[in-house]
């Protein structure tokens, strides 16, 4: 029974793997029709518009003239994403950024070009996949899952086209990276110069360019965060043994700091190297945030290649320069009511409020530091680090209002 069942399921992924793009695609859309029909109506009632839908529904039906109800007729896809463009102002700019109404945007097209047959590469396929997963997870549908598979296993195509390259190839490929990366390579003697170039790969150029990269570096920046705290544990416990645990804490998190560790990034030029989509190569390469999360995973990256020993020697000098920065952004600096200022002022000039992001946590349970993002529009204005929350945020505002010369920096 269990070797029917095995087989049952290898049946299943091998189809789903064979599946053509325009197929995945055209699953993923009535995947998203049938999360976005209730959340539609949901939000149009609650912002009292229950007339108008009923009525945009009636119209559907009689432009159809068939025999179904009118909740069958609007249930198409393109449907459904123009009824969210016609009513932003009145109910969808509530609970969507702009962001999510570019994606809209982009999926009305992608079904259009779907319903007319066009042809779609695999790197389309993937952009249309990720644009679909993307809205899902903004509006919480379970059927995000399920489009994740898919998308995956299109990520999965692409990285397979890549591995057919034969041995003298990827040869070459590492020797493109390192003329690339020469001048960084000569600070940081990376082996794999691939795991260098990873860790200088923002989320926002994979998406962009899947084919291009092995993936971003989000996890190794998770691992440098974990490998930078216990060498500053290591180097304050032992710079300043017998001092009381909350010292030691204080002392450690000053170097790990969003603000010193920008500053060291900014010294190593890492700006420069970064690989970042479009949207972020406006302010990317000097956005402090961006820096200090790109170290990080170079710190991790170097471990994965050379061991602890190797990150250790490197990092060291690195530790001491850490604690003398001067930190300009602390707490006596921080206005008190910098949320509701810059609140203020992305609703004055957006129409938006802003939008704070916890995007990684550190320490213990007793003992956690949050980072914090805070966006308008999907924009990243500002960054803040702290052991509350409510801190880091305040910090993320505060940031925001010095780089928009609102206040002095």
């Amino acid at each position: 029974m269990a070797f029917l069942l095995l087989s049952s399921l290898e049946k299943k992924d091998e189809v789903n793997m064979q599946l053509s793009n325009h197929d995945r695609i055209g699953q993923s859309l009535t995947l998203l029709s049938q999360a976005v029909s209730p959340y539609v109506e949901k939000k149009i009632i609650e912002c009292n518009d229950k007339k108008w839908f009923d009525k945009e529904k009636a119209n559907i039906s009689n432009k159809n003239n068939s025999n179904s109800s009118d909740e069958e007729n609007i249930q198409d896809v393109s449907v459904l994403l123009n009824i969210i463009n016609k009513r932003w102002n009145h109910v969808f700019s509530n609970y969507l950024s702009t962001a999510e109404r570019g994606l809209v945007n982009e999926l009305i097209e992608v079904r259009n070009k779907w319903a007319h047959n066009n042809c779609f590469s695999a790197d389309d396929t993937f952009r249309a996949l990720d644009s679909i997963h993307r809205l899902l997870v903004k509006i919480d549908a379970e059927q995000e899952k399920q489009v994740d598979v898919h998308k995956q296993i299109v990520l999965k195509l692409l990285i397979q086209e890549k591995s057919h390259s034969t041995q003298s190839n990827i040869s070459q490929g590492d020797q493109k990276i390192r003329e690339e990366l020469k001048e960084l390579l000569n600070i940081i003697p990376f082996q794999d110069p691939k795991l260098l170039l990873r860790a200088l790969t923002h989320r926002t150029y994979m998406f962009e360019n899947p084919k291009k990269t092995e993936g971003d570096n989000e996890q190794l920046e998770f691992l440098g965060d974990s490998v930078l705290q216990f060498l500053a544990g290591d180097y304050v416990y032992e710079k300043y043994f017998g001092e009381e645990e909350g010292i030691l804490t204080q002392k450690r998190e000053k170097i790990v700091s969003n603000e010193a560790l920008a500053k060291v990034a900014q010294d190593l030029n890492l700006g420069k190297w970064m690989k970042l989509g479009k949207g972020e190569e406006l302010t990317g390469r000097t956005n402090p945030s961006l820096l200090s999360n790109t170290l990080e995973a170079v710190i991790g990256a170097y471990y994965k290649d050379s061991g602890i020993d190797a990150v250790w020697e490197w990092l060291k000098p690195m530790l001491e320069q850490l604690e003398t920065i001067k930190i300009e952004a602390n707490s006596s600096q921080i206005l008190p009511d910098a949320k509701n200022r810059f609140q203020e002022w992305a609703s004055r000039t957006h129409k938006q409020n802003p939008e704070y992001f916890v995007i990684h946590e550190s320490g213990s349970d007793h003992d956690k530091v949050f980072g914090v993002e805070v966006r308008v529009n999907g924009c990243v204005y500002g960054y803040g680090k702290a052991t509350k929350k409510k801190e880091a945020e305040k910090q993320a505002a505060n940031v925001a209002l010095q780089k928009l010369g609102l206040i002095d920096s």
